[in-house]
């Protein structure tokens, strides 16, 4: 499958997603109740949101520790890249250029950097897990919203699993796969060096001395998450409770696996828009405009902080192409 039809796939995914979300608006009160927004609320919700990238960033601190001892400030930047090259790249290749912008300035190889973020986001999603398990004990999920729920849990568990078993048996794998007589050739011995460097990130929080606080960190930073979406509730007006707060939390965080257009666009605000007309009655006009406030609050800051971090890098979009990447 060719990268150009992936994009095409993304975007008419986008589409259809903005389609249902606002095929059928009435502007005027859609115009009405986002004017009507509480803007305390908003700027509450904002600070919350770099607030959670602060505590990633410390997390992140902490599973590069075995690897190499990296200051706070660097960490939350290349963060702060990431997001800014996941709201303006497809494949959530900003993934890449964060593991790109550490690596340029500390003595972390890439590919073990973009190993950490792979077990980064295996780890947001337990802490998908735990609120799936929290929220769904409460909400009366139909029989296709437990499916999905079911789903996410067992593959979530069967990848950390999956990490810890690596982590145990990875010398005696790693001693095999080094003598096949194909690595014996450059390029391949490369390939093998790469993996390594890899399996360095992704196995790092077996050699963390700090696997309590990483766990602190990631169930905090889904508390972030759940005020964030609160404070939106709250600023637009809606009157939900708090369990049904946490299943539009689970349901727009669902969204952002699927494939789509940069930022989420259309997936998420669909999401939000069908948690709220179809599950709790909310008018569509008030879903309307919560979908946009709640995108609006967890893309643009990102993207305009992002891009000054960016801006004041010397990272590239080019160096997130195979040539670069691996070196």
């Amino acid at each position: 499958m060719s990268k150009w039809f992936k994009i095409a796939i993304s975007l008419v995914i986008s589409a259809v997603g903005l389609y249902y979300a606002f095929g059928q608006v009435n502007f005027d009160e859609l115009w009405f109740h986002l004017k009507s927004v509480d803007v305390l609320w908003i700027s509450l919700a904002t600070i919350l949101l770099i607030f959670s990238v602060a505590i990633r960033a410390e997390r992140w601190q902490m599973l590069l520790e075995p690897i190499e001892t990296v200051p706070f400030h660097p960490l939350f930047g290349a963060t702060m890249v990431g997001y800014f090259g996941n709201g303006v790249l497809p494949f959530r290749l900003g993934e890449l250029l964060r593991a790109y912008s550490i690596s340029e300035n500390h003595q972390v190889d890439t590919s073990a950097a973009f190993g950490t973020i792979i077990l980064e986001r295996i780890l947001d999603l337990l802490g998908l897990v735990c609120a799936i398990i929290l929220f769904g004990w409460f909400f009366p999920f139909d029989t296709g919203g437990r499916n999905i729920m079911i789903a996410v849990v067992v593959v979530s568990l069967l990848g950390f699993g999956f990490i810890v078993v690596l982590g145990s048996t990875r010398s005696h794998l790693m001693d095999r796969i080094e003598k096949w007589t194909i690595f014996e050739k450059p390029f391949a011995h490369r390939l093998l060096t790469i993996m390594n460097s890899l399996l360095d990130g992704l196995t790092s929080i077996r050699a963390t001395k700090h696997v309590g606080q990483i766990v602190i960190h990631t169930i905090f930073m889904w508390v972030v998450y759940y005020s964030i979406t609160y404070t939106v509730i709250l600023a637009t007006g809606i009157s939900l409770s708090w369990i049904e707060v946490g299943v539009v939390l689970i349901s727009t965080s669902l969204a952002l696996a699927i494939p789509a257009a940069p930022g989420a666009v259309g997936t998420y605000h669909a999401a939000a828009v069908y948690v709220l007309t179809v599950l709790f009655s909310v008018g569509s006009a008030e879903s309307q405009a919560f979908a946009i406030l709640l995108h609006a609050v967890g893309f643009v800051p990102l993207i305009i902080i992002g891009s000054i971090y960016f801006l004041r890098s010397s990272v590239q979009i080019k160096d997130i192409s195979g040539q670069h990447i691996v070196e």
